[in-house]
């Protein structure tokens, strides 16, 4: 089935605009496809704290998010130009596409501030407060509907949050302070991303995405540049080429199902990154951390499900 786009015009006949049914009554094999892109995206998501987090000690932030830029243009560059032409991957919303991608990097740039000193399980829980923004700014701004059940997911989820971050309880510093805020650019940008899905194919917002982003971080990268050594290649490749994968992924999953429904999936990305964290760094984490993402887990698959049997 190919992707749905919105070609409805203003009244005027000016750019498209969103249409908020578009995804609303997605069938069940639309959602199911949906939430597997999701699946895929969230893995990418792992990949791209745990790369940061290994890399962050030895180069700064401007030129981790340069490059990963830079490896996701030159692997998308190299798969769809001969695939679908440099033409077809050209965006007709550039300067829609310059203001989601500043957002982006700016939502970026708070986080990996945040990873080197704040818990991996910490930094992923923060960041599980956007689906809750994401879907109240959707539902503000492009008028997406968002039914009773899909807010008590996300009620429950949040709870689930609370119960592993404990704020009044656990001190809350400047890194911390800036993962959040990080969160919310990440939830304003995943709203643009919604509008463009309607309009551009996943290959175009991915090969504009890393051309905008290299060219910002460009100047900010060669002030601060060290040069990486053979131990940070591995994570350099990670890192890039997680980043690829979750942006394409992302924009699949917007095209088929609702943003209310698709970013509770990545709750899941908690206990894998939990896990690996130990693993690599014998960083451990409190029961808080496994009572909460139990109940994010329960809350997830309750709206899965009923989005699901809605769609069937």
């Amino acid at each position: 089935m190919p992707e749905r786009k919105n070609t409805s015009n203003k009244a005027d006949g000016s750019r498209p605009v969103y249409d908020q049914n578009s995804t609303a009554n997605a069938t069940r094999a639309e959602t199911l496809r949906g939430v597997g892109w999701m699946v895929i995206a969230v893995a990418g998501l792992a990949g791209i704290v745990i790369a940061v987090r290994a890399l962050k000690p030895d180069l700064a932030v401007p030129q981790i998010l340069f490059l990963r830029a830079l490896i996701g243009l030159v692997a998308i560059a190299a798969i769809m130009i001969p695939k679908e032409g440099i033409r077809s991957l050209i965006t007709k919303r550039l300067g829609f596409q310059i203001l989601r991608n500043a957002t982006h990097v700016g939502g970026q740039y708070c986080v990996f501030f945040g990873v080197i000193s704040v818990p991996l399980a910490v930094v992923t829980s923060i960041e599980y407060t956007i689906p809750a923004l994401t879907a109240a700014m959707a539902a503000l701004t492009i008028g997406e509907k968002v039914n009773r059940y899909r807010w008590i997911g996300m009620a429950v989820s949040f709870l689930g949050v609370m119960i592993i971050v404990r704020p009044g309880i656990v001190p809350v510093g400047l890194p911390t302070m800036m993962v959040i805020f990080g969160a919310v650019l990440f939830s304003m940008q995943n709203v643009m991303v919604k509008v463009l899905s309607q309009t551009e194919s996943a290959s175009t917002m991915v090969f504009t995405m890393n051309i905008i982003q290299s060219l910002i971080l460009l100047g900010p990268a060669i002030y601060l540049w060290i040069t990486p050594e053979l131990h940070h290649v591995p994570w350099i490749v990670l890192l890039g080429l997680s980043g690829l994968t979750t942006h394409f992924c992302l924009s699949k999953a917007l095209v088929l199902i609702d943003t209310s429904v698709c970013f509770p999936i990545d709750f899941l990305r908690l206990p894998f990154i939990a896990v690996i964290a130990y693993l690599l760094w014998d960083e451990t984490f409190s029961p808080w951390v496994a009572v909460g993402a139990l109940v994010i887990f329960a809350s997830t698959y309750f709206s899965i499900r009923k989005e699901a049997k809605d769609a069937g």
